[in-house]
């Protein structure tokens, strides 16, 4: 028997919506404050999402007054929200929070959140591409890797040497 999105059991749709928002080729891009347009896959994929208020003009959210995949694609591309740690990363869409000033955030398998982008190696591999962390300062990362979130300076400095 084929099951309706109606007869699906709630919880499965959030984790469905879910997916799909972190999954779904969507890209978001800030019309100012906190009103995004998000550009889905689809030739109707335009929608407009207020996300103070958490609505949006897609039907999934007029009409069933559910939290949709594009007001949930803006929280995870902003990091208001966490991208869930039982995620594949190599199925999130490598576009998330491309054109947004925030910074995607990733749920810990420890309860915590981390920036670290997906596809990371290890933390090292992820300093910022302006890293200038000098030898010389065994104990004090530059200015760049202290202001993403490093509290050392870069063990790679001076491998190409």
């Amino acid at each position: 028997m084929h099951t309706t999105t109606a007869e699906r059991h709630e919880s499965n749709d959030l984790e469905e919506r879910d997916v799909r928002a972190l999954t779904e080729y969507m890209a978001v891009l800030p019309e100012g404050g906190d009103i995004y347009t998000v550009v889905g896959q689809n030739e109707n994929g335009e929608y407009r999402v207020d996300a103070r208020e958490g609505r949006c003009t897609c039907l999934d959210h007029q009409y069933r007054e559910v939290e949709c995949k594009h007001c949930r694609r803006v929280a995870f591309a902003t990091g208001e929200r966490p991208v869930p740690a039982w995620v594949d990363a190599d199925e999130v869409d490598a576009q998330l929070g491309q054109h947004v000033e925030g910074t995607p955030k990733f749920a810990a398998t420890d309860g915590g959140v981390t920036l670290e982008e997906f596809g990371a190696d290890d933390r090292d591999d992820d300093r910022p591409e302006d890293c200038d962390c000098s030898p010389l300062f065994e104990d004090l990362p530059c200015w760049p890797c202290y202001r993403d979130g490093f509290e050392t300076p870069n063990p790679n400095v001076g491998d190409d040497e």
